[in-house]
């Protein structure tokens, strides 16, 4: 009886502290598995961009017919099945890049303030803090061509959980 006496707190105790380690290193990070697009973006577009980091590399986020990455692109209107050149006449794209962990989900949001002539791309990541591996992304979207004297704000924003 007295063994069994004894191995009943080391029992207890082994419990105890399992419980408190498993509450403390389980924590899943839930994050969405779409993005979401707001604002004058054109909804529904695939962005074909001919190379990866292009915006790292070329240092541009707003691109137009005008620059040199006019032949850059394509876009798909129906979900991939075709791709076509971009109509620069009618479109500009824009990129918000940023380095998150590697599961996230993105807010993209393009405001208009015709009043002031500024164009805001707010770009809002929630991703999981807990993931280690970086990955970068370039969150490009479609928008109306912005016309001439129109200034254009980027502000990427990263929220870990």
């Amino acid at each position: 009886m007295k063994s069994l006496s004894f191995k009943r707190p080391i029992i207890l105790s082994v419990l105890a502290i399992s419980m408190l380690l498993v509450s403390n290193s389980c924590k899943k990070c839930t994050v969405s598995d779409s993005n979401e697009e707001t604002g004058v973006i054109v909804k529904g577009v695939i962005i074909y961009p001919k190379s990866g980091y292009m915006t790292a590399d070329a240092g541009v986020t707003h691109f137009t017919g005008a620059g040199q990455y006019a032949n850059a692109f394509e876009i798909s209107f129906d979900g991939g099945q075709t791709r076509v050149p971009m109509d620069w006449g009618a479109y500009d794209i824009l990129a918000n890049p940023m380095t998150i962990k590697c599961k996230a989900s993105v807010l993209k949001d393009v405001k208009y303030d015709a009043g002031n002539a500024i164009l805001r791309y707010k770009a809002t990541a929630t991703t999981c803090k807990s993931c280690e591996q970086d990955r970068y992304i370039e969150n490009y979207v479609l928008i109306p061509t912005v016309a001439a004297g129109v200034t254009v704000w980027f502000e990427p924003i990263i929220k870990e959980n």
